[in-house]
């Protein structure tokens, strides 16, 4: 629970720094490894640049606003090679960002604003005590064209978390793409499909398949019918003139909903023994009032904040107790995806608080206080003759694991959120304790 809470901790605050870059605060400016900044190299060298890497900047004493800077160094990768987990170097980008009253922000001031890369981009922050082996921030350097009004630059270093390079003589080398068939061109699907035709159903009552092909069918038309939400969460994205990150992320989770109903769908088919499948979805009165920035926000604090963090719990919760390969892979891909779009949720309301400013906080704070109450006193619905094993959480179990979610990770970060609004029980997780968590994310966690 606490690692699912720091990654709502830090996926808030990436939207925190989206809102400051898409106009409500410093323009932000970010090189890549891909495209570096016109003049900027990226080397496989393991010497940092002057004033990079360990020893060569980092939070230092807050800089003199009269004093001048050095312009940024070549942006390079410096420290070990690291192999499990974090991969490669710690390598450096350019990111700038314009003055905070007539001085650039030491490191420690600067660091929010600079985390750009959203949660499971596979990509972290490096860190001078953790895998990384090189501070994450270096400076503040000037930046190279006087006449940016982003004239604030940093260093900062970022390390793969999620895939394996294979280098050779420090290239990266793949093998070259194929026409031919190839079992590389298959998917997982093959592999669940083939796992569900295994699976033993004769041991159940008919009762209990009935049942279960009932949850799971009403487990896949509750994932097609997301897919639909994300379409209408990307449109009223685009009505609002939310950042590019932002509606990447939703139309990723849309594609990963789809997935989400073929699964359930086809596990519905096998406890059912017959094809289950979904038809045209009424959408009648679904794209009203699209343009507007707090009906979307309050209905992403209780679809997306709420509903899907207790969704991700759930699923993995029911995964770690399946007995099936096939449902434990199912609720595994939507645990991890569900997560993620949590994080998108998260990461949104904080954008659109930072938007639409205090009364807007004010609406947030008060939907997240009325849906917690509402979810932490709901009915929990009859588990039926159906053993635990087949990916449901019994009754008692959920009511119980539901309370402890909303405990240990809805209200905390709701109320680092919206500050001491929700109740005076939360306020400690919007000073120091909050502020903490949020320092000690520093890395955007992958999935």
């Amino acid at each position: 629970m606490r690692s699912f809470l720091l990654r709502i901790l830090v996926a808030s605050q990436w939207g925190a720094s989206l809102a400051l870059a898409s106009g409500c605060g410093p323009q932000i400016e970010s090189g890549s490894s891909s495209n570096p900044p016109e003049g900027a190299t990226s080397s496989s060298s393991s010497n940092p640049p002057e004033g990079a890497g360990p020893g060569g900047g980092g939070e230092t004493d807050p800089p003199d606003a009269s004093a001048p800077l050095d312009p940024y160094p070549e942006p390079t990768c410096v420290g070990p090679f690291h192999d499990g987990g974090y991969y490669g170097q710690c390598c450096y980008e350019v990111h700038c960002a314009a003055p905070v009253d007539g001085a650039c922000p030491a490191v420690a001031e600067a660091r929010p604003h600079l985390q750009g890369l959203p949660p499971g981009s596979g990509t972290c922050m490096c860190d001078g005590d953790g895998e990384g082996g090189a501070e994450a921030i270096q400076g503040p350097y000037a930046n190279r064209d006087a006449s940016d009004p982003a004239s604030c630059c940093y260093l900062v270093g970022h390390i793969s978390c999620e895939g394996r390079p294979l280098l050779v003589g420090g290239e990266p080398r793949v093998a070259p793409l194929s026409r031919a068939p190839s079992a590389w061109s298959r998917t997982d699907w093959q592999r669940f499909e083939r796992a569900l035709a295994e699976t033993d159903l004769r041991a159940l009552a008919p009762a209990a398949r009935r049942e279960l092909a009932r949850r799971w069918a009403e487990r896949g038309q509750s994932e097609h019918a997301s897919v639909a939400s994300f379409g209408r969460f990307a449109l009223g994205l685009m009505a609002l003139g939310a950042p590019p990150p932002l509606l990447e992320a939703a139309h990723r989770a849309a594609i990963d909903e789809v997935r989400h109903a073929r699964l359930a769908l086809a596990v519905a088919s096998a406890y059912a023994g017959e094809p289950v499948g979904v038809g045209p979805l009424p959408l009648d009165g679904a794209l009203d009032d699209m343009g507007s920035l707090e009906s979307l926000t309050l209905a992403t604090v209780v679809e997306g904040c709420v509903g899907e963090t207790l969704s991700a719990v759930e699923a993995e919760v029911a995964a770690q107790a399946a007995e099936s390969p096939a449902v434990r892979m199912a609720l595994q891909v939507i645990a991890r995806d569900e997560a993620r779009h949590a994080e998108l949720a998260w990461a949104f309301v904080r954008w659109a608080v930072a938007v639409g400013g205090a009364g807007l906080r004010d609406r947030v704070a008060a939907t997240f206080a009325r849906a917690l109450e509402q979810v932490g006193s709901a009915p929990i619905p009859a588990g039926g003759d159906i053993p635990s094993t087949h990916g449901f959480v019994p009754p008692a179990e959920l009511r119980l694991l539901r309370r402890q979610a909303i405990a240990d990770v809805l209200r905390p970060a709701a109320a680092a959120l919206v500050g001491a609004q929700l109740s005076p029980a939360d306020r400690e997780f919007s000073g120091d304790r909050g502020h903490a968590l949020l320092s000690g994310g520093a890395t955007y966690l992958s999935t």
